[in-house]
């Protein structure tokens, strides 16, 4: 999903489930939980913000290197 090359500001979850590497069940699932971040479109679409995902994906790295720094020491 590089947004230099297609200017996209959201996702479908296919889209998002394709980036990931994940199932669309799996994404589907995930953006149920609230885990990936969704706007509704309407009665039925879901939407993820390109920069609500970016900003959940530096979350989650932030949350794993504070881990390994833990065990660490």
């Amino acid at each position: 999903m590089d947004n230099q090359t297609n200017g996209k500001l959201a996702y479908s979850i296919l889209e998002v489930a394709a980036a990931l590497g994940i199932s669309k069940c799996l994404a589907y699932s995930l953006c149920k939980k609230g885990v990936i971040p969704t706007v509704k479109m309407g009665e039925r679409r879901l939407i993820v913000p390109r920069v609500a995902l970016e900003k959940m994906l530096l979350q989650a790295q932030g949350q794993q290197n504070e881990a390994e720094r833990g065990e660490d020491g």
